[in-house]
């Protein structure tokens, strides 16, 4: 049984802003007697961002990944199975939820603020990530997930900001002014290493949600009440946690996703294929490119585990300590041709004859 309801947090922004580097960090911050759960939901069919946030090891940390579209789509059933899931399994102190960059916030609040969960959630501030660089082009600055992401923060956080060149700063205060937006603005930088930024947000996730959802349709928030019609504990046990069948020896699988105008492809490589570091990192030098919206991957290569993550054509990399299989991603404004990717990927693999593919 549910005795207190879990405080929660939305962490949004669109795609490669850094949601996933701020999370991280705020989970080395974390309490060491408090137990922290993740929830992840990625635009693509591959799940990358677990994977990267897993990397620091910590104890105390539980992280569910929901992949291949917006979460809180389809009346708010796959964000209730999954909140379900984790809560359940983990039973945290704090909930942490990343949509995708291509996701609809407000749907979110709305599901979290339905009348079922008043005994399960604790909806406080929801924080926006911007790349402030990013409102000088109107794909971004027009777009309404954009603007929605901006509109329902309590905080938001100028990201990447050593980054910045002009009056970028200058151009967010006057963006924000026009959307008549009125929220705590937070300056981070160098993936948000510094203490004080990161003792700033922490503080700021435990105030109260300030914004409200949005009048609910009948037919959805007939829906949502259909779910749990017996309150919380019944709905707590309607969990169906089926686990993801395990890659075979030497399995490839590709996967496909569009939506919102972009597109995905990513791959699933069986845990037993050795990728060659040097041809891995040739082969995503020709993703830097301005139609590539990000990249990102885990790898199993001969020299460990490397994290990738590639936004604005600048690629990061990172050293992690363990992986169930090689996962790669890339996101784009147009659709790729998923058989000449998957043949020149395949050429990165480490000349071995253990590494036998099918």
């Amino acid at each position: 049984m549910i005795i207190n309801p879990v405080k929660t947090n939305i962490i949004t922004g669109f795609l490669g802003v850094g949601k996933t580097s701020l999370i991280k960090q705020l989970l080395n911050q974390k309490p060491e007697h408090e137990v922290w759960a993740v929830l992840v939901n990625e635009f693509g069919e591959i799940g990358i961002d677990a994977g990267l946030i897993n990397g620091a090891s910590q104890t105390g940390v539980v992280i569910k990944e929901v992949a291949g579209g917006c979460l809180c789509c389809a009346a708010g059933v796959p964000i209730q199975v999954a909140i379900n899931q984790i809560i359940q399994r983990a039973k945290p102190d704090r909930l942490l939820i990343e949509p995708t960059g291509l996701g609809h916030p407000q749907e979110m609040i709305n599901v979290l603020s339905a009348p079922h969960y008043a005994q399960v959630i604790n909806l406080q501030a929801s924080v926006c990530l911007i790349d402030a660089r990013k409102l000088a082009n109107p794909r971004y600055r027009d777009h309404a997930t954009y603007r929605q992401q901006l509109l329902i923060a309590d905080i938001i956080v100028a990201s990447k900001t050593e980054l910045y060149q002009h009056n970028e700063l200058e151009v967010l205060d006057d963006f924000l002014h026009q959307l008549a937006i009125s929220s705590r603005v937070l300056q981070g930088g160098d993936y948000f290493q510094s203490s004080a930024f990161i003792h700033a947000i922490y503080a700021g996730l435990n105030t109260p949600a300030r914004n409200k959802p949005s009048k609910v349709n009948p037919l959805q928030r007939s829906s949502l009440l259909n779910s749990a019609t017996a309150g919380s504990n019944v709905w707590f046990n309607q969990a169906d946690d089926t686990p993801t069948p395990a890659l075979m020896e030497g399995e490839v699988v590709c996967k496909l996703n569009q939506g919102e105008g972009c597109y995905s492809i990513g791959w699933l490589i069986s845990a037993s294929v050795t990728f060659n570091f040097d041809l891995l990192l040739q082969w995503g030098e020709a993703f830097k490119r301005p139609d590539i919206i990000r990249l990102k991957a885990v790898m199993i290569t001969l020299d460990g585990i490397l994290g990738i993550n590639m936004v604005d054509s600048i690629l990061h990399l990172s050293e992690l300590d363990e992986a169930v299989d090689s996962r790669l991603e890339i996101i784009t404004e147009q659709p790729l041709n998923s058989a000449e990717l998957q043949q020149s990927l395949l050429a990165c693999i480490e000349n071995d004859d253990n590494n036998v593919l099918f």
